[in-house]
């Protein structure tokens, strides 16, 4: 089945990962700091962003060894939904607009915040080597292109 909506992402996490309980259903949510320079008029300009991240599923529990600063890659999808009122005092206003987040569907951890750790360990088993801490082959050909 082909995927239509799907975004792919790498940055870093602003926290560690939060685990929440709704409906019987474990999800992790967290957030995505990305940067960015460019040049205009001959002045560099730095550009950053902040994005909501959804973790359901396998995803969730690979979210759970996440930590502050990590460095991850995620392939998701982009949803949109309505605000929800903050809370059943009818004295403050609902929230207006649209809310975006990605539901990720796949993570990565790229690199750790502290270079003791190995990185870039995918969340499915990796069945090319007997090594589970081996960098897989199709990072390793990039590996030095992602900003840690």
């Amino acid at each position: 089945m082909e995927i239509l909506n799907q975004v792919t992402l790498a940055g870093n996490l602003t926290d560690k990962p939060s685990v929440d309980d709704a409906g019987g259903r474990v999800f992790v949510r967290a957030r995505l700091a990305q940067n960015w320079f460019y040049d205009t008029h001959g002045k560099t300009v730095e550009h950053r962003q902040f994005l909501p991240l959804t973790f359901l599923g396998e995803s969730a529990s690979v979210a759970r060894g996440f930590e502050k600063g990590d460095n991850i890659h995620i392939t998701g999808q982009l949803i949109r939904r309505d605000p929800r009122a903050r809370s059943e005092d009818t004295s403050r206003p609902r929230e207006t607009g649209s809310i975006f987040e990605i539901h990720v569907i796949r993570a990565f951890r790229i690199a750790s915040l502290s270079k003791s750790e190995t990185a870039a360990i995918h969340q499915n088993e990796i069945r090319r080597t007997n090594d589970a801490k081996q960098v897989p082959a199709f990072i390793q050909e990039g590996i030095h292109d992602w900003p840690v």
